[in-house]
């Protein structure tokens, strides 16, 4: 079951709760090529911790599939042009790249480029107003309102669906507050331990910096030392690197910057530390599974071609990912990385704060075309996006919220019986009608509930997703009826 946290923001103006709407759209199995017979909507939009859901599908869509291969071509012929004409991008240049370039190829192959994003946004639109996919849009368009805040998520194993533009889809361009995500089928949540920061911490990696330009970035972590601990390494050997990933304190958000780069199909990806020290994920597992458990919310990678670093984290439960889905270039790194610190720390959400810097950047597109197409949130549907609030420790889930994490909790345990499962969620509905159980009866109810609940946990010891969730629910109720 893909499930995933409804998010109750709680504004410090007033007692007043802005709603961020979400939805999952899955795609189970399929391709472009073949077409994709079961997508599966999930839609939490009135309040409620369980989500409404729509069945649908998609037709294969050659145009598609090919214009995504003809605009990655152009795309990586101007990249490779750029780097000729000394206009970094943070990928390695190849050592036998030619360098017998002009300017007439450059404007040529932008001007190819663009001519190509024109057809993308009536082919998507055109592709996602079939009647079958018309269903989930007018879904959407009954339950959201155009002022609410949207993560819509879209939760597939196949590596071309997780590229398309999305945000080109007319969806967004009607809902200003919605912003688009990727996810992998699976997910799951690591228990983390509690250990008290007081400031945010955030680990700054920068890497080989041949032909780009760190310090940008540098500066752009420095204006927030006021309210974060940096701990910057440069170009680190892969023994400091291990070391200070498994700091006893902990790390609420991590940052590379520097060249890397992906396999083809998306599957993996390395980076650069320096002194041509290349770097995966794989190698460095240990460590962040240690540092995910000690409270890591967030990994930045502003760096080319990051998917497959994103995927590989990803299945190391890590809640949220930011990477660009192509090789970026550095003018372009340096300004959305600018420009999402400055939002994200000023109080808005991560979605947001990735949305607006990401549109910042069409400024640039006369010479970089693409460039607001970058940028990619990765998420993990098990977890709830950090914001800068919540890694302060100002921010506390509410019932919704907590309900939703228990929701999750049950689908993911494998240990429980049908029976108990069932069980266990049927009380998680009873609770959600419930409310937030101000009256006494209510009251009797909810323990009445949490007793079940418990039980059920008591025979199975190894369910410690349950376990914690239903732990929440009870530290909750104690909370607002300490009697």
């Amino acid at each position: 079951m893909f499930l995933m946290n409804q998010i109750l923001k709680t504004q410090t103006s007033a007692n007043t709760i802005t709603r961020e709407k979400l939805v999952i759209l899955n795609f189970e199995g399929g391709s472009l090529i073949k077409g994709f017979t079961r997508i599966k909507a999930y839609i939490w939009s009135d309040g409620h911790p369980l989500p409404m859901d729509i069945t649908s599908n998609l037709p294969s869509n050659l145009e598609i599939y090919q214009l995504y291969q003809q605009w990655s071509q152009k795309y990586q012929k101007l990249t490779e042009l750029y780097q000729n004409f000394s206009l970094p991008s943070r990928i390695k240049i190849k050592k036998n790249q030619k360098t017998n370039v002009s300017i007439k190829d450059v404007k040529q192959t932008i001007t190819q480029i663009q001519e190509l994003e024109k057809k993308w946004r009536s082919l998507i639109n055109n592709w996602l107003s079939c009647p079958s996919f018309a269903r989930i849009e007018n879904q959407l368009r009954t339950k959201i309102k155009p002022s609410d805040k949207v993560r819509l998520i879209i939760q597939s194993e196949d590596n071309l669906i997780q590229r398309l533009p999305w945000h080109l889809w007319h969806f967004f361009s009607d809902y200003q507050l919605a912003e688009t995500a990727i996810a992998l089928p699976e997910a799951n949540r690591v228990e983390k331990l509690n250990i008290a920061r007081e400031k945010i911490r955030i680990l700054a990696i920068f890497g080989d910096e041949k032909g780009i330009n760190v310090e940008a970035d540098k500066k752009s972590l420095s204006s927030l030392s006021r309210e974060a601990e940096i701990v910057s390494l440069v170009q680190p050997s892969r023994q400091e690197l291990d070391k200070k990933l498994c700091d006893e304190k902990g790390w609420d958000i991590l940052c590379f910057s520097g060249h890397s780069q992906s396999k083809k199909d998306g599957s993996t990806g390395s980076f650069c530390l320096g002194n041509e020290i290349k770097m995966t994920i794989e190698e460095l597992e240990n460590s962040l599974v240690k540092t995910i458990k000690k409270g890591l919310k967030l990994a930045i990678f502003n760096s080319c071609d990051g998917l497959g670093l994103a995927r590989q984290l990803t299945r190391l439960h890590i809640p949220a990912i930011i990477v660009m889905q192509k090789p970026v270039p550095d003018l372009v790194a340096q300004e959305f990385f600018q420009n999402f610190m400055q939002l994200f720390a000023s109080g808005k959400s991560l979605y947001i704060s990735v949305r607006e810097a990401r549109e910042k950047l069409q400024v640039m597109e006369d010479k970089f075309p693409g460039a607001s197409w970058l940028p990619v949130i990765c998420q993990n549907p098990a977890e709830a996006p950090p914001s800068w609030q919540s890694l302060h420790g100002i921010y506390q889930p509410n019932f919704a919220e907590i309900l939703t994490n228990l929701e999750l909790a049950i689908e993911a345990e494998t240990r429980l019986t049908p029976a108990d499962k069932t069980e266990a969620l049927k009380q998680v509905e009873i609770l959600a009608e419930l409310g937030e159980f101000t009256s006494q009866e209510n009251q009797y109810s909810v323990k009445s509930a949490i007793r079940i609940l418990r039980g059920i946990v008591a025979e199975y010891p190894a369910a410690n997703l349950m376990d914690g969730a239903v732990e929440q629910l009870l530290t909750y109720f104690l909370q607002q009826f300490p009697s």
